[in-house]
């Protein structure tokens, strides 16, 4: 039987969104508020960050729950995903994905996985590859401006020693939370008030993006939430003629889909959590009580499903059995996104074997539907939940991608 992907990560599924009935009973969480006072303030370092140790002192419920997250490390069991979907070797082949794509560990370590990856080891990269995964390379591009996008990968990541932490979500004020992800507030645009804070700290580096090709910058497809659709935002590519790489076998003009957790939630018609007010903290953070009985906002950024603290003071106010319920929803996903894989990777195959007798309408029409289908496919196949968070739109996608699979595989019959 196959193995679940994605099972570990520590943004994964969250309670289950397109299940939920009744949850005007349910409040989310309050977003944090207030300033720090400057003269506690720790030392910065070179690049204005405090890093997160220098927190511990002050905060210390905090920083002990942040450092959790380091059990969810590269030697934890994680997935190849060229061996758990073979399709991908034949889908992403001549892009940097096809060298080497792993399940992703914690936060704690995405600049150990973003210098170890075959895709930065083996293919020399920009810096614009370093996004989000340090809160140094953040302060360095607003201190600096969008040319540090354009620099060698090899030149600035031995520069950096800070993984994911608090400045991404606080800058150096812990008492409140902010954006510095400046791409991100460009891109969200007038609809950044509609949203908590506590979603959108997530969702600055949990999105869809791809490097402008004339500045190299991270830009964001789309402008407010109306544009976050996976059809939006297709369109948005095709109507600029964006290409991520050019399959050598069928010389189709592909993209590659990052990872749309907040567009899946927040984009279009939202999801039903996401209309109910909840935000990703309420989900994959919630609150801890320490020895004194003082509750604190836990930064162990966990799947909700393997917190049991939080089923049985949250979701089960709600749900019956939320974890039987998002496993069903994962598996039903789990086994389109792999049978759907193999049909695109069928039709690659036949492309490629036939595009030197298609007349030139037909060999374009051809093209289109792998990048489209391939497309949608990626959209739910790289969004961390498995469906949970939006099984409607889950759905919905890999119709899309399927119904144009089988139209090329009719086409090409």
């Amino acid at each position: 039987m196959r193995k679940r992907k994605k099972a570990g990560l520590a943004i994964a599924s969250i309670s289950a969104i397109a299940l939920v009935v009744g949850l005007a009973a349910c409040a989310p969480q309050a977003n944090t508020t207030g300033s720090f006072e400057s003269e506690n303030m720790p030392a910065e370092d070179q690049f204005g960050v405090v890093e997160a140790a220098e927190w511990a002192g002050l905060y210390p419920d905090q920083y002990d729950t942040y450092m959790k997250n380091l059990e969810n490390s590269p030697q934890s069991g994680k997935h190849n995903y060229l061996e758990l979907y073979p399709a991908l070797n034949t889908m992403y082949k001549g892009y940097a994905f096809a060298l080497g794509y792993d399940e992703a560990s914690s936060h704690l370590y995405t600049l150990e996985s973003v210098k170890n990856t075959p895709r930065t080891v083996k293919k020399e990269q920009l810096a614009n590859c370093i996004t989000c995964k340090t809160p140094q390379f953040t302060a360095l591009v607003n201190a600096d401006g969008d040319e540090v996008y354009k620099q060698k990968f090899n030149d600035l990541i031995g520069d950096f020693t800070e993984p994911v932490s608090c400045y991404n979500c606080h800058t150096n004020d812990p008492k409140s939370l902010s954006l510095p992800n400046k791409y991100w507030t460009n891109s969200i645009g007038k609809d950044i008030d509609r949203i908590q804070m506590s979603a959108q700290v997530c969702g600055q580096c949990h999105n869809e993006y791809y490097f402008n090709p004339e500045t190299k910058a991270t830009t964001n497809p789309y402008s407010g939430l109306a544009g976050m659709t996976p059809d939006a935002i297709l369109k948005y590519y095709d109507d600029m003629g964006f290409t991520d790489w050019t399959h050598p076998e069928t010389e189709a003009k592909m993209i590659k889909v990052q990872h749309p957790e907040f567009e899946t939630n927040y984009g279009g018609k939202m999801s039903p959590m996401a209309k109910q007010g909840y935000a990703c903290a309420d989900c994959h953070m919630g609150t801890s009580v320490d020895d004194t009985g003082a509750t604190f906002t836990n930064h162990n950024w966990t799947n909700p499903t393997q917190n049991p603290e939080l089923i049985e003071s949250n979701c089960s106010t709600c749900h019956d059995d939320i974890t039987a319920k998002v496993s069903a929803i994962q598996a039903q996903e789990e086994e389109r996104v792999t049978a759907i894989s193999e049909k695109i990777a069928k039709y690659v195959g036949e492309l490629a074997a036939k595009k030197g007798s298609l007349d030139a309408a037909t060999l374009e029409r051809a093209q289109y539907i792998q990048r489209a289908a391939q497309f949608y496919w990626d959209f739910v196949m790289v969004e961390n939940s498995e469906g949970a968070h939006n099984s409607e739109l889950t759905w919905s996608t890999l119709d899309k991608s399927e119904a144009l699979v089988d139209e090329g595989l009719a086409l090409l019959a």
